[in-house]
């Protein structure tokens, strides 16, 4: 692949990056004034809830892309399609446990989250509205795997820009027009549904021996495949814990508006990570192609401008959010949030670290290597837990975020 069209994927990647940044930065503040920080909370709650249970999809997208790039893209159609078949059967499955297990959640645990009785009729049904995004999402995001192992990224990200252009608009008309939690939830379920559609009818064109399901009379699963995909589950399933883990914890101590503090800094910080995600997503399917054709000396190569690269972008985004952090929120969020201030500068500080290791992280990841990230991630994840138990009552929600430095550290 020639230095332009890298340039290019990885282009289009900041530009879908950059338009999800600024959805979400728009989205929430709009959130708070419209619905209060009360509804906030449960909304930040409900999603991290959600994300609990969608780490079961983990694995699905890496597997997907894994198989194109090292299969199709080497000429191996058919081996690629019984692979995509067995990701498929795999993930439909599972969607279908995790759409039943958020239902059962939604009817029996929001007291658990100290949830008031009267908002807890509008935190069910925008569960169950997450739990059948899953039910869909799981088997078809394997539509979005395809155009990354082909590597067709500005596609991909032409249409993921699309979904939250969407999105935005369409959360923007239901709040001014007086809707609730519910309708966004509507709203991002109509938006999955459509970048699913548009991803595989884009595929049939460009793409036609490309068979999400494996093809006419395929029924099986390819030898592999659910080994690899145990693997990625694990370790995807990990990372997911670990980023919502502490909304989750602080939403057992402590309630709704500590997960909103908590939340508006995780928000604000995780810029750094989601900046960095279009250099890993070029990245990874790289590796696999590499992996597979013996190229271990660009292999190396890539490792080591991957993490100049990501380090040189983490660097400044860190330094703005850890000296200006307070002005950032109140120009964000307003004056009722200034309090999270050392928080933000915390977890930017905590993202620094992550992205110093995330090259590395990918290129395993793309080269098939997953049992040390899953273990790196276990360790990652209970000293996290730990830490948080210990630390929250003494500091509060910096104890929380300091657990979090220590732990990806």
């Amino acid at each position: 692949m020639s230095v332009a069209r890298v340039a290019r994927n990885i282009g289009s990647g900041y530009a879908g990056a950059a338009v999800n940044g600024l959805v979400l930065l728009l989205l929430t503040p709009l959130v708070i004034r419209h619905l209060g920080p009360g509804d906030y909370g449960i909304w930040v709650l409900a999603s991290a809830i959600g994300s609990y249970l969608g780490f079961l999809n983990a694995g699905s997208g890496p597997v997907g892309v894994r198989a194109v790039a090292s299969l199709a893209v080497t000429g191996r159609t058919a081996e690629a399609n019984r692979a995509l078949g067995s990701v498929f059967r795999i993930y439909l499955g599972v969607g279908i446990l995790a759409c039943s297990a958020l239902a059962i959640v939604s009817f029996t645990a929001l007291d658990r989250f100290h949830i008031p009785a009267g908002r807890q009729g509008e935190a069910r049904l925008l569960l169950l509205l997450i739990a059948l995004n899953f039910l869909v999402s799981f088997p078809l995001g394997v539509t979005r795997s395809v155009l990354a192992g082909l590597e067709r990224f500005q596609m991909l990200h032409g249409i993921e820009i699309g979904a939250a252009l969407f999105r935005l608009g369409a959360a923007a008309v239901l709040l001014e027009a007086g809707y609730g939690l519910v309708a966004l939830g509507g709203v991002q379920l109509v938006s999955s549904l459509l970048g699913h559609a548009v991803r595989a009818i884009s595929l049939r064109r460009i793409a036609p021996e490309i068979h999400l399901t494996g093809g006419p009379g395929w029924q099986g699963f390819s030898p592999g495949i659910p080994i690899f995909s145990a693997l990625s589950f694990g370790y995807e399933s990990l990372r997911t814990l670990f980023d919502n883990a502490n909304l989750l914890f602080l939403g057992v101590l402590a309630g709704p508006g500590a997960v909103g503090l908590f939340g508006v800094a995780h928000t604000l910080a995780s810029v750094v990570p989601k900046g960095l995600q279009p250099v890993s997503g070029v990245l990874f399917p790289m590796a696999s192609r590499m992996e597979a054709q013996g190229r271990r000396e660009d292999w190396a190569r890539l490792l080591e401008v991957g993490t100049r690269l990501n380090l040189a972008l983490a660097l400044p985004v860190v330094t703005l959010l850890a000296v200006e952090g307070e002005g950032f929120l109140r120009l964000w969020v307003g004056s009722g949030f200034q309090g999270s201030a050392s928080l933000l500068a915390v977890l930017a500080v905590a993202n620094l670290g992550a992205a110093s290791s995330l090259a590395a992280t990918t290129l395993l990841f793309g080269s098939g290597r997953v049992g040390s990230l899953v273990w790196a991630e276990g360790v990652r994840y209970t000293m996290n837990l730990v830490l948080v138990l210990l630390l929250y009552r003494p500091l509060g929600l910096i104890g929380a975020g300091v657990a979090t430095l220590v732990s990806i550290l």
